[in-house]
């Protein structure tokens, strides 16, 4: 190494001790839930079983320099058998595979269908939604659920 590049490394670690320049953003995508709030609603499944369809609304805020596709979402603890969701830029064109830009907003629209009425009308219960990027991590947010 030169005198210059030592220079210059000995100057980034004063300047920044913990190395906290050089790591990733620890939050990479920050997500929340947007009025109207999470909610269930009865349905029947094509054999006519009961079933509970969940709708959530997020939005999602990109705290990196990349864009980041979300590629799948599930509900933690209420296995779903059919899962869709949409990512768009709020009051734009949404599409599955469009992707929340860098340092950029986009609106999710998420829907599940849950096997089983396990809860009353009106009744509220809590889940965890497990989104996943294109690179692998798993983005989560704890959501109360209301029935309608």
């Amino acid at each position: 190494m030169s005198f210059w590049s030592n220079l210059a490394e000995l100057w980034k670690r004063w300047r920044d001790p913990s190395g906290a320049a050089d790591r990733p953003a620890a939050l990479r995508l920050f997500v929340a839930p947007l009025a109207p709030w999470p909610s269930w609603h009865p349905a029947k499944g094509p054999d006519g079983e009961p079933m509970m369809q969940v709708v959530i609304e997020l939005e999602a805020v990109n705290r990196t320099d990349e864009d980041i596709r979300i590629v799948s979402a599930r509900l933690r603890d209420h296995p779903a058998l059919q899962t869709g969701f949409t990512v768009g830029p709020r009051g734009g064109p949404f599409a599955k595979d469009t992707p929340v830009p860098p340092h950029g907003r986009a609106h999710m629209v998420l829907m599940f269908f849950v096997m089983g009425r396990y809860y009353a009308p009106g009744q509220v219960f809590t889940d965890v939604v497990v989104l996943r990027d294109h690179a692998g991590r798993d983005h989560r947010l704890k959501v109360g659920i209301r029935g309608r």
